[in-house]
């Protein structure tokens, strides 16, 4: 990690609470946060059924070739409480319907489990974890009507009620002590626009996530590099490939984790080792500066991607007067 190894005495587990004060008083905005990418898809099985987001190409290839699908969409080994042991702190969620039925399933294609222990895990993962802060970021609806976003709405201010972090005209006065003080550790981002009905949830805006669409590493880390962001609002990095159809058919033996994840983890891991976390700089060539940062795989090579990310935050030690002094 870095020389003088500090990433080696972070408690994944409680990593936030652990960081220095100087940065805790920082916006949460400003600090490096590691994601997971589709981070519900280990619940995806082989007795799992086609859900409404799934490609035309997968609906017709699916009874033939189920094994190959599974391993081309499943992005996480890890479930949601491992997750967040290792550090994970944001959360990618694809929701949808299935008919005949009231509940919500995470999806990536193929459905994965419904959506009620999971959330639960997060709820007991911060109750026992004082200090931590998990973003739950709902990215996408399939098959969903107004009512089923008004019970799902309900649904999660029942269960996070008053550990919700909610939404403020100024996101740079949430900071880590901030939220400590009033024992606030959920924010949920709600990219719908029924969303404007409550205040719990952050806007969409709130925290741009832009989606590469690469499948080559050269390709994601121009895209990295030339990505613009707001200063005043998040931002989500997504460090993932994505294999287009063709992609898949010419590496059709092979999987999602070995021609996409590892590439990723060998070769643009260590690059992000030059990016910084922070303000968004006035300077027009320099790199937007990195907030939440997503991959798949999380927890290959024990951990490596949100020990990396985490380390990141050691930079802001050594410049943390500056970005007090730009912050005002």
């Amino acid at each position: 990690m870095g020389e003088d190894g500090s990433a080696q005495n972070v408690t994944l587990e409680n990593w936030m609470r652990e960081l220095p004060e100087q940065l805790k008083n920082l916006p949460l905005i400003y600090l490096a946060i590691p994601g997971s990418h589709d981070s519900m898809t280990y619940g995806i099985t082989r007795s799992s059924g086609i859900a409404p987001d799934a490609e035309p190409i997968v609906k017709k290839l699916y009874p033939l070739f189920r094994g190959t699908i599974l391993r081309w969409t499943i992005t996480q080994a890890v479930d949601t409480p491992q997750q967040l042991l290792i550090g994970i702190r944001y959360f990618d969620l694809r929701l949808a319907t299935k008919t005949g039925d009231a509940k919500f399933y995470f999806t990536h294609g193929l459905y994965a489990d419904e959506i009620t222990e999971a959330l639960h895990q997060v709820m007991n993962f911060v109750d026992s974890h004082p200090g931590e802060v998990v973003i739950l970021d709902f990215q996408h609806f399939y098959g969903f009507t107004l009512d089923d976003h008004q019970r799902l709405m309900r649904f999660l201010l029942g269960l996070f009620g008053p550990r919700l972090v909610p939404r403020q005209i100024d996101i740079q006065k949430v900071t880590l002590n901030s939220l400590a003080r009033l024992n606030q550790q959920i924010v949920v981002v709600y990219r719908h626009q029924s969303v404007y009905a409550t205040n719990e949830f952050w806007q969409p805006q709130m925290m741009p996530s832009p989606w590469p669409r690469q499948d080559h590493v050269s390709g994601l880390l121009n895209f990295l590099r030339h990505v613009k962001r707001h200063p005043g609002m998040g931002f989500i990095h997504q460090v993932v490939l994505t294999p287009t159809p063709a992609f898949i058919f010419f590496r059709w033996i092979s999987s999602l984790r070995e021609k996409c994840a590892i590439p990723v983890k060998n070769e643009v891991l260590p690059k992000l080792l030059d990016f910084s976390p922070g303000p968004p700089l006035t300077n027009e060539a320099s790199q937007a500066p990195v907030n939440v940062v997503i991959a798949d795989f999380v927890e290959m090579d024990d951990s490596t991607f949100p020990k990396t990310i985490i380390q990141l935050n050691m930079k802001l030690l050594k410049n943390v007067d500056l970005v007090y002094h730009n912050h005002g």
